[in-house]
């Protein structure tokens, strides 16, 4: 299943539609991402420590993982 979300929080990807799910603790890679700024005030060297987060979705009592950054996009795991 692609990836999707409802207000920023992933479906379940069994059920494939919003669903009453619960979560948000997971684990982030720890990598220094030092900000390097271009001429024009542009960050070339944005955060990609890639987070890995757990849910449980309440409909069909599956629990699932997503994994990515806000730079590179999530994905289910």
């Amino acid at each position: 299943m692609k990836y999707q979300e409802t207000n920023g929080i992933p479906i379940c990807p069994f059920c494939e539609k919003p669903t009453i799910r619960s979560g948000g603790s997971g684990k982030t890679t720890l990598v220094k991402f030092a900000p390097i700024y271009d001429k024009k005030g542009k960050n070339t060297n944005p955060d990609r420590n890639i987070t890995t987060i757990d849910w449980n979705c309440h409909k069909c009592g599956k629990t699932y993982q997503t994994i990515g950054n806000s730079i590179d996009g999530f994905d289910y795991k």
